[in-house]
């Protein structure tokens, strides 16, 4: 097969979809969040609507593009904020990795669409990940794990299933777990600060002000372990703090900084967790520490065991720059 680069393929995509997109319309915030849920079907939990289109495929890139080139009638800054960043996101690698390790996938389609549908997008996974190989995007060993584990649990007999899991079994991860590591990474990284912290600094700045703030506390202790399906900091959020709707589907349709931001409770009761994963998330995702290297700072700042530790490293492996939600708050006088 032809090696293309990564921006070639990047902007023969972007035109096409351009082309093919009905966009220019005008959508209100309930007709935005209507319209990405129901793209997005297959790829949360409690959806009850139809699927229409399977994750990443070219018919649901073409649709998530119509979508998003349309005019948001809204005067709330917040949600403005969001499609902005949905919008420069379609720039970076998540279109080459079909299937996110963390989503099961197979369980929130099996019974909404047929065998021959799970069959053709089994075979569009693989194909996908052998493409995006050739451009140097691949799966880090957390994810590969998660789609490995899903699919030799599934009871789906199919022929495609079991040469995707053979194809996986074979493949390479690659070294470490972070965004920096893939093309255009650390600009990746860079856009989800700027949206989630409100950053427009480097990250070695960012970093030198949170060595300021931290006082450490090794009795520090979450008061709620991570799972791999939801931002952490949304389970700091209490019940009493107001989770506003967003338009994200990897964030649960919570808007984050706009949540974040009317739950000033969430930042005064869990400064030194808050402060100690966002040094781990640039960590990982920009300075390339290894996943040891997160073990040990996590540990010698928070009362965690082992597992505990990794759950919490798989989560801001999963959601990079989400925790940064609360970083404005603490630069405030």
């Amino acid at each position: 097969m032809k090696k293309y680069s990564l921006a070639l393929l990047t902007s023969i995509l972007l035109s096409t979809l351009t082309a093919c997109g009905d966009s220019n319309l005008s959508l209100n915030e309930q007709e935005f969040s209507s319209e990405l849920r129901a793209l997005n079907s297959a790829l949360y939990r409690q959806s009850d609507l139809k699927i229409n289109e399977l994750p990443f495929t070219e018919a649901y890139l073409e649709r998530r593009h119509s979508i998003l080139s349309n005019k948001l009638l809204s005067s709330n800054v917040a949600i403005h904020s969001e499609l902005d960043y949905l919008r420069i996101q379609q720039r970076y690698p998540e279109r080459y990795l079909p299937w996110p390790g963390n989503v099961p996938v197979i369980t929130y389609i099996q019974e909404k669409v047929s065998t021959e549908v799970v069959d053709k997008w089994f075979l569009f996974v693989k194909s996908k990940l052998v493409e995006a190989s050739e451009s140097n995007i691949r799966l880090n060993r957390l994810e590969h794990q998660g789609l490995l584990e899903q699919l030799t649990s599934a009871d789906i007999a199919l022929q495609s299933r079991d040469d995707l899991i053979s194809y996986l079994n074979s493949y390479r991860p690659r070294a470490m777990l972070g965004l920096h590591q893939l093309p255009n990474g650390k600009e990746w990284y860079q856009s989800k600060l700027n949206f989630y912290g409100s950053i427009k600094t480097s990250p070695n700045k960012v970093l030198a002000n949170l060595t300021k703030l931290t006082v450490h506390d090794t009795n520090t202790v979450p008061p709620v372990m991570p799972n791999l399906h939801r931002p952490y900091i949304l389970e700091l959020l209490p019940d009493s703090c107001k989770k506003l709707t967003g338009l994200n589907w990897r964030d649960g349709f919570v808007n984050l900084p706009a949540s974040v931001a009317k739950c000033k409770q969430v930042r005064k009761q869990h400064k030194m967790l808050l402060l100690t994963i966002m040094e781990v998330d640039l960590g990982l995702h920009y300075q390339g520490w290894s996943q040891q290297q997160a073990f040990v700072v996590l540990n010698s700042r928070l009362a965690l065991n082992e597992q505990q530790a990794q759950q919490l490293i798989a989560n801001i492996v999963y959601f990079p720059a989400t925790i940064f939600a609360a970083y404005p708050y603490f630069l405030q006088p």
